[in-house]
């Protein structure tokens, strides 16, 4: 798709939103549409062998008496049937998109552009295959409405399809622009975003499928490593070639104590052989080394040579496409960030509360990644071989701030860091971030002692998703679950929360802190749904957890640098968003804690048990926030607060960012939830011990 002469543009929406409605008008503005229900009913058109292979897969029962699919009993099996639905999907998806990439060579050049209509593009990963994404919703009432006069369906079933979808907060996080359907005038609206994207479509498609750059060796000579490395057997090796740059600043108090730089370029070969695998690293190799370590590495195999296809490249796109790539920032303008940023810290602490402040440290970092991935594979006793690369750039820009009174000290940390360039930093951005490090820090001061005991607990979804990574994200990765150091060990299929909980671990998801193109070893980045409406649907699994799984890799298989071995890692993990109003919620708390901003912790994965600080807590009486809190911990069981989870909110915008720690590797994630009750966890305090509540 991304060498086409004009514009592709990814539309979805959720069901009844009408996004077949902004589809025509836009093919009234002069857009091709291609409707990927239409492609999917030609691929399975009498007499097809799409067909075929539906019968075959799902027997007789899924044709019509006249021999055409019985759309209705396909869709009451694979709704139900996860296993169906990927059957099915392994059928189709691959003819539809051949039907597809026929219709877009058969346009003309001057073809103003093409709108790729499907339901399913969030669902499937492909937001960021397109030159822009644009979502298509309503509100759900409005929709319920829509199904039941079109569909003849009941409340009830109309919003359990409804559900079946992703939610519209997630679909924002993907979409270039939403459009809201309800009823209004939607001329104005696409008229400005079709001169938009006609207008930068080229510059966005640049950046998104960015050019391939030389790899330090050329594609022959890391097949020559492979073939070293599978000499005397094996079933899997690889090649991994890694160059980075990165630039951090600190300053302390207005004087710059760090400025650091630094530039690597590392090897690592990995050999599989059964259970068994070989690993080494090399700190800027020759081809000459690289050929040396393959063959030291293969000298205790008793196998057959592997004949090792000549490297089929493969690329992908990017979900964060850079503007301003840090590297070529000048130091100055870095320096200049920083200061600026203290600068503000100051004047805003002064705003707030007159010699309240005490100290300001501000950090600045980036880093600018290449990765060259070779690798060759024994599959069904056929060899297959690929190179893949990937541009990595990530921007961080950090503010703690302390905060006196002459009794007391308290701090407020702030970060502010994506996947993107230097643009990332707006005056707007970095304003509000500082201001807010500032408000925490001199807020905490009025504080009271936080109270101890067992009560209701609202996190707000300005807290991000601490108590998702860590109380439960880390027991959905496929290697802890196989160890049987997770609390979700042996348990897919099962219930292990509550009705309408649904967790996803998504790499796609554009500019988040853990998106990149492909994962650390080759495989594209994937929306990965580990919990769905309670039941345990997956685990993230690596390449190696997966083949003992007896499933595919889902794009999660990361690692620190080139000194390595990748593991299953999330990447950007959330829990969906549900109906409520996050008002409602708190609304209707007699007493407990509202959380808005989470600190560390630690959790056992094999039990799920956590203790989680609290940086920003208030405690809440009758629906109403009564003072702030100081002091506050937080204590539960992550697989028992999934399944107490009755009220969730439809509020899924912000997203904590960090570095996250395993097997003495650390990489970069980001997690997020809507406003959510909690009905019981034990509150941590100082003061005295309020009687629970539970």
């Amino acid at each position: 798709m991304h060498s086409t002469p004009f514009p592709i543009l990814g539309l979805s929406g959720g069901i009844a939103a009408g996004k077949s409605f902004v589809a025509a008008q836009l093919q009234k503005l002069g857009w091709v549409v291609i409707d990927a229900d239409a492609l999917a009913r030609e691929a399975v058109a009498p007499g097809s062998e799409g067909l075929r292979k539906v019968a075959e897969a799902f027997g007789p029962e899924a044709l019509r008496p006249d021999g055409t699919l019985d759309r209705t009993w396909m869709a009451g099996r694979v709704f139900s049937d996860d296993g169906a639905r990927a059957r099915l999907n392994a059928i189709l998806h691959p003819r539809i998109e051949a039907l597809r990439d026929a219709r877009l060579r058969a346009l003309p050049a001057d073809t103003l552009g093409v709108v790729l209509d499907a339901a399913l593009w969030v669902e499937r990963g492909k937001t960021h295959h397109f030159d822009a994404f644009w979502a298509v919703d309503a509100p759900e009432e409005l929709r319920v409405g829509r199904l039941m006069a079109r569909d003849g369906m009941t409340r009830e079933g109309a919003l359990a399809r409804l559900r079946a979808q992703a939610t519209a907060p997630e679909r924002a996080l993907h979409a270039d622009l939403v459009i809201w359907n309800d009823g209004r005038d939607l001329s104005g609206i696409l008229g400005e975003a079709q001169a938009a994207l006609l207008a930068n479509w080229k510059i966005r498609r640049a950046r998104t499928w960015r050019p391939t750059m030389p790899a330090p060796f050329s594609a022959d000579q890391l097949r020559d490593v492979l073939t070293d490395l599978l000499s005397r057997g094996g079933d899997y090796g690889e090649v991994f070639v890694e160059r980075r740059r990165a630039h951090a600043l600190g300053m302390d108090d207005g004087r710059m104590e760090d400025v650091l730089a630094s530039e690597t370029f590392g090897v690592s070969l990995r050999l599989v052989d059964g259970e068994t695998t070989r690993f080494a690293d090399l700190i800027a190799p020759s081809h000459e080394e690289l050929m040396e370590s393959a063959r030291t590495l293969a000298a205790p195999g008793h196998g057959s040579a592997a004949a090792v296809p000549a490297l089929t490249p493969q690329s992908f796109p990017t979900p964060s496409p850079v503007t301003q790539d840090p590297g070529q920032v000048p130091l100055g303008d870095k320096v200049a960030l920083v200061r600026r940023a203290e600068g503000l810290a100051r004047t805003y602490a002064e705003t707030l509360r007159p010699g309240a402040l005490k100290q300001v440290s501000v950090g600045y970092g980036d880093s600018t990644q290449r990765v060259w991935i070779a690798s060759a594979e024994l599959k069904k006793d056929t060899w297959t071989s690929r190179i893949t690369e990937d541009h990595r750039t990530q921007v961080v820009l950090r503010a703690n701030v302390t905060a006196g009174d002459g009794v007391q000290l308290q701090t407020g940390y702030q970060p502010l860091g994506e996947t993107r360039g230097f643009e990332l930093f707006t005056d707007e951005a970095v304003t509000k971030m500082v201001q807010e490090a500032v408000r925490l820090a001199i807020q905490a001061l009025d504080a009271q002692p936080a109270p101890a005991g067992t009560f209701p607990v609202v996190l707000s979804s300005s807290a991000g998703g601490t108590m998702i990574h860590e109380a439960c994200g880390h027991g959905l990765e496929a290697d802890l679950a196989l160890a049987g150091m997770s609390a979700f060990a042996g348990k897919l299929g099962q219930k292990v929360a509550g009705e309408g909980v649904t967790i996803i671990d998504d790499g796609t998801l554009p500019h988040k802190r853990g998106s990149q193109a492909i994962d650390d070893e080759g495989n594209p980045v994937s929306r990965v749904v580990l919990i769905e409406n309670g039941v345990l649907k997956a685990y993230l699994q690596s390449r190696k957890t997966s083949r003992k799984m007896e499933t595919e890799p889902t794009g999660n298989g990361r690692r620190e640098s080139y000194r390595h071995l990748p593991i299953p890692r999330m990447r950007n993990t959330f829990l969906a968003a549900g109906s409520e109003a996050p008002e409602a919620i708190l609304r209707d708390l007699d007493r407990g804690l509202l959380v808005k901003h989470m600190g560390g912790g630690q959790v056992d994965t094999v039990t799920g048990n956590f203790v989680f600080q609290v940086t920003e807590g208030y405690w809440v009486e009758n629906g109403v926030a009564q003072y702030p809190v100081k002091n506050a911990t937080l204590s539960g069981c992550g697989p028992e607060v999934l399944k107490g989870l009755t009220r969730i909110g439809n509020d899924l915008h912000h997203f904590d960012i960090g570095t996250c720690g395993k097997d003495g590797q650390g990489v970069p994630v980001s997690d997020a939830l809507p406003t959510i009750l909690c009905p019981a966890l034990v509150v941590g305090g100082t003061a005295e011990p309020l009687p629970s509540v539970i």
